[in-house]
């Protein structure tokens, strides 16, 4: 029999994680995005209510955790034997102050990070003894390793949860994407650094195609799903090197209009993706006077819209600069029209 190779792919690229029916599936630490913190902190905020009051997950946050300082690493500010220490003294406070064992990052960048950190101790053992050292004497901190996935050495990304607790959200669901044409946007920090890691691989990832699946979207193709969306530390942070951002966004976009004119919604799981996907279609507006007007949406932000949570208010889908209302109108959740387009941007 032939088999298709997506799905000779998905099968030897598949992690576990437990699911809130599972052992230890209940109870997770987090670490926060200084990336979502700053640009996009409503992200965090929804998936916080739906994993805490639609999930029942008993989701701890250590006080003292810090970034995990990628930024500065990627940026060529801070080095690998920084990154080692950082990301182990976070580990520790989460596990011996938080007393939790499994732990999710909000950021891609922060889980590819954490997962080429404990990639290198597991595969270079005087790494891992700097490390341990250094943690003491800086901190007096104990080494610990998190095994989340089929309890090997690893750390997880929030949207592996989500996925992992698809059907439970959507049986919960108050709406549905049936007759909603949608296509995912995976983080290259996600996909492309560790492809092992990644819920599917990077060529046919399903972390977000099967949310997307359990709520009812028809999954749609297109030539460059798989391109960057362009953020990139060095593009995005100065000024001179933005047209490149804009620029694949153009190119990312103009090509799914050309394959799919009707699809409007693209799924995103990383925080870059999902801030300059959407404000480069402003860009591209006003420099080229085309519109797209494809609403990106993060796997949080998506599943609180269809479990009922307000979408300007909860979702924080005011912050968008594409107007959420023609999606919200397609599948058919109400909002106060009564409100003027600019009010309803001001739901505080």
């Amino acid at each position: 029999m032939k088999v298709k190779r997506e799905n000779r792919l998905w099968e030897t690229h598949q992690k576990e994680v437990p699911t809130v029916d599972d052992d230890g599936g209940q109870l997770w630490g987090c670490f926060r995005s200084c990336f979502l913190q700053s640009t996009a902190p409503y992200t965090e905020g929804i998936a916080y209510k739906v994993l805490k009051n639609d999930l029942g997950i008993d989701l701890r946050e250590a006080p003292g955790h810090t970034s995990c300082g990628a930024i500065g690493y990627h940026g060529d500010v801070s080095n690998l034997d920084t990154q080692m220490v950082v990301a182990a003294r976070n580990f520790s406070v989460a596990h011996y102050e938080q007393g939790v064992d499994n732990l999710f990052s909000f950021c891609v960048t922060s889980f590819a990070n954490y997962t080429e950190v404990i990639k290198l101790w597991e595969e270079e053992p005087e790494l891992r003894e700097y490390t341990e050292k250094t943690l003491k004497e800086t901190t007096g901190r104990d080494f610990w390793i998190p095994h989340v996935s089929g309890e090997r050495p690893s750390v997880v990304h929030a949207s592996d949860v989500f996925f992992a607790n698809r059907h439970k959200l959507a049986e919960k669901a108050k709406y549905s994407l049936k007759g909603v044409k949608a296509v995912d946007h995976i983080g290259c920090h996600y996909g492309k650094i560790f492809p092992g890691e990644a819920m599917g691989g990077v060529e046919f990832p399903q972390v977000l195609v099967g949310l997307l699946q359990a709520f009812g979207a028809e999954i749609v193709d297109y030539p460059e799903r798989r391109h960057c969306c362009g953020m990139g530390f060095r593009q995005c942070a100065f000024a001179e090197n933005r047209d490149y951002t804009a620029s694949s966004v153009y190119k990312k976009l103009k090509s799914l209009k050309e394959a799919h004119p009707d699809c409007r919604l693209m799924l995103t799981n990383c925080p870059g993706c999902t801030v300059f996907l959407d404000a480069e279609q402003g860009t591209i507006k006003d420099a080229l006077e085309e519109e797209f007007n494809v609403s990106i949406l993060d796997y949080a932000q998506l599943t609180g819209l269809l479990l009922g949570y307000d979408p300007f208010k909860d979702c924080g889908l005011n912050a968008k600069v594409v107007p959420i209302e023609p999606l919200l109108d397609q599948i058919g959740i109400p909002y106060d029209k009564s409100k003027t387009f600019e009010e309803r941007r001001r739901p505080f």
